[in-house]
């Protein structure tokens, strides 16, 4: 028995999805887990279809266990995403391989760009770029090049890279898992399709915009009916649907409780009160908030977490459990492992999970009501608590 794990979104599951785990099949993976992202995801946006659904598109098309990656890691930086996926993919105690998708999926080069946030030249040239007021990630970068050279600084220049280079850094060297990059194929993040993959934000953008029949083509068969089902009894969600949902908790925030919220610093909790206090819509509450330092996803990121209630430091905290959210029979298999090996309680009940601690009582409440609240960004609204009630089988 040989586990793999990954760390995803699945927002929505598509034929570039269902390659990487094919070709993780095809180096000798027995058993396929993933670490998915719960309701809301990194882009500080509700996915595009229920965890639920995601799940079991995942099941159908060669993943075997499903386990959540609780909300507070899913709609935070890279760098806290990284931090809970493989802070949840250690504690399962019986993974050997981490896999992740990359650019240049040159383990070496990947490694040495990971060893770079942490050497001291670098932290001192990051200080001194942040003076300047650029974002985060442009100043890492400039001071990576200052003191490594180009060719190192030149990997955090593409998305994909920079969440295997965070995963790098997150991965204990040993006893742990072994990373595995692999060469992102098809089209750029955010680009044309090409090559028949398409990514996941130009498939949501067809979807989106009723164009099924053109994201028919980069979707797996059994996924396109899942999905079309999904859709047909109203379960397709966006952000503007539940525009006025969010506009409503912005307007009743004083400036302490955005104050309090995650990645405020530097006054922009001001920006955000005065832009609740004027903005008519999202994109135009986006566009008053951010700046130079702060850009557009960070922005979304804010605001969610604001009208989720995220609290600022939940995502540097480690996992209170590990929740299975679907499985099929060799799922079983890697279950029957876990509960052998995990270092955190393991189940498929988030009510059981709850009871195992304070904190897990916190985290699964933060989690029910997020749950809960998706159900804002769907087209048909749904009852409360089905995150208490639901799990997938393949």
């Amino acid at each position: 028995m040989k586990t793999a794990a990954i760390i995803a979104e699945y927002n929505p599951f598509h034929k570039g999805h269902r390659w990487q785990i094919e070709e993780l099949r095809a180096q000798g993976m027995t058993h396929i887990a993933v670490v998915m992202s719960p309701d809301f995801t990194q882009r500080g946006t509700p996915a595009i279809f229920p965890k639920r659904v995601r799940a079991a598109a995942a099941l159908q098309n060669g993943a075997d266990l499903i386990v959540e990656l609780p909300v507070c890691y899913a709609a935070a930086s890279a760098q806290r995403f990284a931090f809970g996926g493989v802070q949840t993919v250690c504690a399962m105690g019986c993974v050997d391989v981490l896999a992740f998708g990359a650019e240049d999926a040159e383990l070496p080069l990947l490694q040495q760009a990971a060893d770079a946030l942490e050497h001291p030249q670098v932290q001192q040239q990051l200080r001194a770029q942040l003076a300047n007021g650029i974002t985060f990630a442009k100043a890492r970068e400039l001071a990576i090049r200052e003191v490594l050279g180009q060719q190192v600084s030149d990997v955090l220049q593409k998305p994909n890279n920079i969440l295997a280079v965070e995963y790098l850094a997150q991965l204990p060297r040993e006893g742990g898992p072994k990373p595995l990059p692999l060469v992102r194929i098809g089209n750029a993040h955010d680009g044309a399709p090409k090559q028949g993959f398409a990514s996941a934000s130009h498939i949501r953008s067809l979807i989106l915009g009723g164009k099924w029949e053109e994201a028919k083509e980069y979707l797996p068969s059994s996924t396109w009916e899942l999905y079309q089902q999904a859709m047909q009894s109203g379960q397709t969600a966006s952000m503007q649907t539940g525009e006025r949902a969010v506009l409503s908790v912005l307007r009743r925030m004083n400036r302490e409780q955005m104050a309090a919220l995650p990645d405020v610093s530097e006054g922009i909790e001001n920006r955000l009160y005065q832009a609740a206090r004027t903005a008519c819509s999202l994109e135009e509450l986006y566009e008053q908030i951010k700046t130079k330092r702060y850009p557009l996803s960070r922005v979304r990121r804010l605001v969610l977490s604001a009208f989720l209630g995220i609290p600022q430091d939940a995502a540097w905290q480690t996992p209170a459990y590990l929740r299975v959210l679907g499985m099929n029979e060799r799922g079983k298999e890697i279950l029957s492992n876990m509960k052998r090996t995990a270092t955190l309680p393991v189940s498929t009940s988030l009510a059981k999970l709850g009871k195992v601690s304070p904190q897990a009582a916190q985290m699964a409440a933060l989690e029910a009501d997020c749950a809960d609240q998706y159900r804002i960004f769907t087209k048909q609204i749904f009852p409360c608590g089905s995150d208490y009630a639901e799990f997938c089988r393949g």
